[in-house]
């Protein structure tokens, strides 16, 4: 499926930040979750998930680009999410099984939530699995673009599943994708204000909490990676994509903007190490 959508007037560093980080607007989707029209039939998806799981945002240094991790117990198995459909159940079992068995090494426990190739790709793996590309149309309009995947070789009944989940709650129609849309307008329409004009934004969130050389039971994590499973929100995603914006921005060639050429980039030191 492939779905256009039109937020005006939304700037596409709103919904491209959101993407980044994604911890601290999801009360935005409180009555979604309340009406259980998840696969689960209760709350989110893959809240069994948050509640086993470490909670990482990743940075990838010099690159901008960023992205939101679980990392499951080890040995835990992942919890299952479509109680309300047995065939889906075991269809995504199975294709969690044939996942582990193929990473049988600690990257197994890894889920990727969410993340953002800078600067205007964001990418959901996990279900409602998706691609959307933000489309700027002059400074006050973003032209959205997503698709959503389904496995060409699942079963008929998982397919037409994930077809109706995927209108009723993601997309174009969806009720989240509604929820996100008035809090992306909103946003804009309060940064033309006279106060928003005047004073700069804080995003501070987290700020020298990142590490390097992460490691979570044998499994580590490159890039700079903030836990925030007790913190629960940190703004070290969106700084990345800013500062690499900015950078681009005032950079006069490709060769300063490639930055990880040089022996003595921070990434290249980041691959030195092993991560």
């Amino acid at each position: 499926m492939r779905g256009s959508e039109m937020a005006d007037p939304v700037q596409l560093e709103i919904p491209g930040a959101n993407f980044s980080g994604d911890a601290y607007h999801n009360i935005s989707h409180r009555s979604v979750d309340l009406v259980g029209i998840g696969p689960s039939g209760q709350s989110r998806r893959d809240m069994p998930e948050r509640m086993i799981s470490r909670r990482l945002h990743v940075r990838i240094p010099e690159r901008g680009h960023q992205t939101i991790v679980y990392v499951l117990p080890k040995d835990q198995p992942i919890p299952p999410a479509y109680q309300n459909s047995p065939e889906v159940a075991e269809y995504f079992r199975h294709c969690e099984e044939e996942r582990r068995r193929r990473r049988s090494d600690a990257r197994g426990r890894l889920i990727v939530a969410l993340g953002e190739i800078f600067p205007n790709t964001s990418l959901l793996p996990r279900q409602p699995r998706t691609i959307a590309v933000w489309h700027p149309r002059g400074p006050h309009q973003t032209e959205v673009w997503r698709w959503f995947l389904v496995d060409k070789d699942a079963p008929a009944e998982v397919k037409r599943f994930l077809h109706d989940y995927y209108i009723r709650y993601s997309g174009p129609a969806g009720l989240t994708e509604q929820d996100d849309m008035e809090n992306w307008n909103y946003a804009h329409l309060a940064s033309r204000g006279t106060i928003a004009r005047r004073f700069p934004y804080c995003y501070e969130q987290g700020l020298g909490c990142a590490v390097a050389n992460y490691e979570s039971d044998g499994l580590r994590i490159p890039g700079k990676v903030i836990d925030i499973t007790e913190t629960q929100s940190s703004e070290e995603p969106m700084r990345n994509l800013y500062r690499r914006w900015a950078q681009f921005m005032e950079a006069d060639s490709w060769d300063e903007l490639a930055t990880w050429r040089r022996p003595n980039s921070e990434d290249s030191q980041l691959r030195r190490t092993g991560t």
